[in-house]
């Protein structure tokens, strides 16, 4: 499975699952709180959304993306991820480590999807990659030289 695949998988089950167990219908919200700038992410929220498709969610009747991106200014990141958890977020799918801690201490209670970040046990994001915690999960980059493992998967 591809890192995209179970970027969309994640996201797919965080915004349907909580709808379903209570018996809601309206979009879910799903956050992205991203270290660049429309422009030069383009191709990761097309990515998404094009997962997100293939699973049989559509935009504006399943699920509302509400991106929110620092343009390179990581100190931005505390003030939107509270602007994620004001608009009620079902999840938030964080793109850096700065990125993940803000949105832990801002909005410790929404379940937090990191893409690829690189040692999370190690900064302390993390307790493991079999039982993460603190309501993250995602993929890992956990690179060695030239070798990579993804989080939840076996060594």
């Amino acid at each position: 499975m591809n890192r995209r695949d179970f970027v969309t998988l994640l996201g797919s089950a965080a915004a349907v699952w909580p709808r379903v167990a209570r018996g809601q219908f309206k979009p879910a919200i799903i956050g992205v709180l991203g270290s660049g700038s429309a422009q030069s992410s383009a191709f990761l929220i097309g990515a998404l959304k094009e997962g997100m498709n293939e699973n049989g969610l559509a935009e504006g009747r399943d699920y509302v993306l509400d991106v929110r991106w620092a343009e390179g200014d990581y100190t931005r990141f505390a003030a939107l991820a509270f602007e994620l958890l004001e608009r009620k977020s079902s999840v938030i799918i964080v793109t850096t480590i700065a990125a993940a801690r803000a949105a832990q201490q801002v909005a410790p209670a929404t379940p937090l999807v990191m893409t690829g970040l690189i040692d999370p046990i190690g900064v302390g994001l993390i307790a493991s990659l079999a039982r993460p915690g603190n309501n993250t999960t995602g993929i890992s980059n956990m690179n060695s030289g030239h070798e990579r493992q993804g989080a939840g998967t076996d060594p």
